[in-house]
């Protein structure tokens, strides 16, 4: 049904950016404005999930013109789902930032994050390819900012690594993007189902949705585009690490199902083939990785690169359990990072140290942490009943359905190395005699880990409701009639 819900969290961005910087240099009128437009952002997304959950399909026809001539935003089950994740951890990351940040910085920090926000909920919500190009580059340059904005030398070499393999990436999607249209004649995504159909070539429109899927898989920081990560995500701020491993990798791998499941199921089949192997080495060689760290930040880093492996593992399979599968983890994982960027943060301040093996006695000193981390650390492993074990249980059980013997043993491997890792890690950080920390860590941060901590249980306790709705957005993604009867129809 026609709706301006879809394109609303959209123009809240836009308008939280201008208005932080319009209005925000004064701390209180600063906070006053950010939570308002963080508050109205979730509201939207509420909204939206309410609606889509009846079975909804809310569209926006700009200027009230049909696809082609006119650009659709769409929200469907699927979308609102992932939205309601991005929304979750993007406020987690707000008030980190606002806890955290430098008072002079912070209005432009605000800006920066409202920016990132647009582009995430346009990637999301838009229904055309090239637009799905346009906010990906959008929450891209917001990135690249948010991780450099310290302007220290390492923040800025992480940001330019970033942003170097962000650009040659999107002049290959760009160039994917042409192609798919040169073989179509559209680029809306309602009409690429029946416009696969009817595909002279298909080998070639293949390679031209690889060039497409490729800046999407680094956004979801997949094999071998991974590499970027580590350094962006552990060099930059404690907020900013939350919302880029909790929200940003999710919308790539979003992006990365929602353009195969758009087509005729012959194109996700063929894309499997390459996106299961990519997937399960993503989730071993990251995790392998993740074992060697002794800075915590990037062991998380590494960690939030193997953990996509199951994302795209699960999307890959282009089952109704498979994707909702993918549902689910993503979910689970990104209230899991969310909460150990947030302990980390937290310790890092407290001790005075990023390497945990030098973070001894923290349960000691701060107890409340040490539990948070504890309860974060073992969801991470996958440990019943947390929310890391539903996605991860979720995974596996669709990839046994599909008898992916091999994919599923790679997944149980990199699951039984992060648990030993993230084992040895809180032993260290717990662990030791108790002393002095170097400084009381502050009672938002405090707060924030404890909540995201206690999220986490939640989910695991209540991952019922979570699957169910997984499971009725696969329906409607996989049959896709509904979602091209509104956008297309009258």
């Amino acid at each position: 049904m026609s709706s301006p819900l879809p394109i609303l969290p959209l123009l809240l961005g836009f308008g939280g950016a201008t208005s932080v910087l319009a209005l925000g240099r004064h701390p209180w009128r600063l906070r006053l404005v950010v939570a308002l437009f963080q508050l109205a952002l979730v509201a939207a997304i509420l909204l939206i999930l309410q609606r889509t959950q009846e079975g909804t399909i809310l569209v926006h026809r700009t200027g009230g013109w049909r696809p082609p001539l006119g650009i659709a935003f769409v929200a469907d089950r699927f979308s609102a789902l992932f939205g309601a994740t991005v929304a979750a951890i993007s406020t987690a990351g707000v008030a980190y930032a606002l806890a955290d940040a430098e008072a002079k910085q912070r209005h432009r920090i605000m800006a920066l994050f409202f920016m990132l926000q647009a582009g995430m909920f346009g990637a999301l919500f838009t229904g055309d390819l090239f637009n799905l190009y346009v906010f990906v580059e959008l929450f891209g340059v917001a990135s690249y900012g948010l991780v450099a904005y310290r302007g220290e030398p390492p923040h800025v070499e992480a940001a330019l690594k970033y942003a170097t393999l962000s650009l040659l990436t999107s002049v290959l999607m760009l160039m994917g993007i042409a192609a798919v249209y040169a073989q179509t004649g559209t680029l809306t995504l309602a009409a690429l189902h029946e416009a696969s159909i009817r595909i002279a070539s298909p080998s070639l429109y293949l390679f031209s949705l690889t060039l497409v899927l490729t800046a999407l898989a680094l956004k979801s920081a997949l094999f071998p585009l991974h590499f970027w990560l580590p350094d962006a995500h552990s060099i930059a701020p404690t907020a900013v690490s939350i919302v880029l491993s909790g929200a940003v990798v999710k919308v790539g791998g979003y992006g990365v199902l929602r353009v195969l499941f758009s087509h005729d199921p012959w194109v996700g089949e063929q894309a499997s083939r390459i996106l299961l192997p990519l997937a399960a080495t993503t989730a071993v060689g990251a995790a392998w990785m993740a074992y060697a760290q002794e800075d915590l930040k990037r062991f998380l880093a590494y960690s939030t690169a193997s953990q996509m492996g199951y994302v795209i593992a699960g999307g890959a399979l282009g089952s109704i359990a498979g994707l909702a599968s993918a549902v689910v983890h993503s979910t689970a994982h990104a209230a899991t990072k969310a909460s150990l960027f947030a302990v980390a943060g937290a310790a890092e301040e407290a001790c005075g140290e990023r390497r945990w093996d030098r973070m001894g006695g923290l349960a000691a000193r701060a107890p409340l942490l040490a539990i948070a981390a504890l309860l974060a650390f073992l969801s991470l492993a996958g440990i019943p009943p947390l929310a890391g074990f539903s996605g991860k249980f979720a995974v596996f059980s669709a990839l046994a359905d599909r008898e992916a013997w091999l994919t599923l043993v790679a997944l149980v491997v990199a699951s039984v190395t992060i648990l030993v890792a993230a084992g040895r890690i809180w032993l260290g950080m717990a662990g030791g005699p108790g002393g002095d920390l170097a400084r009381p860590p502050s009672r938002p941060k405090l707060v924030l880990a404890a909540t995201t901590a206690l999220l986490v249980v939640l989910l695991g306790l209540g991952t019922g409701p979570l699957l169910k709705a997984g499971r009725a957005a696969a329906v409607q993604l996989l049959d896709g009639h509904d979602y091209r009867q509104a956008v297309l129809g009258p």
